[in-house]
């Protein structure tokens, strides 16, 4: 996972500490606690606030809050992506993909028995061609 470094800046680190306001009590305080049928967790109020002091006073002190939430939000991301794209590709495009092709629907428009599909144009493109290629 190589990413281009970027500066992160006192705007980035206060509309972090910002989301993290409501994101934080909203998600760890009642919507997680719901799923797991526990009671509203009210100690996320004080961390919220603690988000908020900082977000508008200094936000340079959520720095190191800010990089761990990026990594763990790299390492979600980067399982979630493949995940959601193999499933979408085993479950959707694979079955689809084989009843098409028991069935001989697949629409090929040549059968090429060739090394190359390119096919070599014989009349010269027109300037309203080139503008509006489709």
């Amino acid at each position: 996972m190589q990413h281009a470094k970027q500066a992160i800046t006192n705007k980035t680190l206060k509309e972090f500490g910002l989301l993290m306001v409501w994101a934080f009590p909203l998600f760890i305080g009642v919507i997680a606690p719901w799923i797991f049928d526990k009671g509203i967790q009210w100690w996320t109020l004080i961390v919220s606030a603690v988000f908020l002091v900082l977000a508008l006073l200094a936000p340079k002190l959520i720095y190191f809050p800010f990089r761990a939430w990026m990594f763990v939000a790299g390492i979600i991301g980067f399982i979630n992506t493949r995940l959601i794209l193999g499933l979408t590709f085993y479950l959707l495009f694979f079955p689809i993909g084989m009843i098409l092709r028991t069935c001989n629907k697949l629409q090929f428009k040549k059968q090429n028995n060739g090394c190359s599909n390119y096919v070599k144009r014989t009349e010269k493109l027109t300037k309203e061609q080139l503008e509006n290629p489709f």
